[in-house]
């Protein structure tokens, strides 16, 4: 097998129709310099879910947890959060903030192989955030979920208060090979990419995502996001990482 490398990466994410881009509940983070990726998904229905998504992205990204620490990950994860009350905020936002804040989480980091020629990537996933590995012309891994019928409306999600018990995380393993595509998604994406039942998704995203990280721009897949905003009905992100040929 040929020397194994990221050739490159990008992330997009759009709110959903008809909202601000600071409304959008998504969050995404990259450290390209140790190839760690995360996006997560913020809950409408809790108190400040898009701060804790980016906060649950973040924390994956300066320290990925493995599956015999990530207990002991999320403690710590949830002791470093200190969000900060916005002013003049409603009176029902007490209520939400005593019951917390929740998303989904998806991380995904490389590492050298033990023959330091290829790469072998690990993910971690709580809820419907999915990880996609295309290969040639075929998606080889769809993770955690597989379908779009298993898509729902209430998805595992990672609480902030630790009063809260967090679902049980799910892990995946792999070796990567040269030319595969790594896509990252939040659930509206990721229902778009797995319906067979809609019109064909798949190739114009997958098409958008190699021409952004070919480029190192991400506008093409900004661009059909906002197209399809209407039919996502929801914020909407995709972080692609790709592994060079050679």
């Amino acid at each position: 097998m040929p020397n194994a490398h990221l050739q490159g990466w990008f992330a997009a994410s759009v709110p959903k129709a008809g909202s601000r881009a600071a409304e959008n509940e998504d969050a995404t983070a990259a450290d390209p310099k140790r190839v760690r990726f995360a996006v997560a998904d913020g809950a409408t229905e809790g108190w400040q879910s898009r701060a804790w998504a980016q906060h649950l992205a973040g924390a994956f990204i300066r320290r990925p947890p493995g599956p015999a620490d990530f207990p002991g990950w999320l403690a710590q994860v949830r002791r470093n959060w200190k969000p900060k009350t916005p002013k003049n905020e409603a009176w029902y936002a007490s209520v939400k903030q005593d019951q917390g804040s929740f998303a989904t989480l998806l991380g995904l980091e490389f590492r050298r192989s033990t023959d330091c020629f290829s790469l072998v990537w690990k993910a971690v996933a709580v809820g419907d955030s999915c990880l996609f590995l295309l290969r040639g012309d075929r998606f080889e891994v769809a993770f955690p979920v597989g379908s779009a019928a298993d898509f729902g409306t209430q998805p595992p999600l990672v609480p902030s208060s630790p009063q809260r018990e967090c679902p049980e995380a799910e892990w995946l393993t792999g070796r990567a090979e040269p030319g595969d595509l790594f896509l990252l998604a939040t659930d509206a994406v990721s229902r778009l990419l797995l319906d067979s039942s809609l019109p064909p998704r798949r190739v114009p995203i997958v098409a958008a995502a190699l021409q952004a990280v070919a480029s190192g721009n991400g506008k093409p897949v900004v661009q059909l996001l906002g197209e399809l905003q209407t039919e996502l009905k929801d914020d909407a992100s995709v972080l692609a990482v790709s592994v060079a040929e050679q």
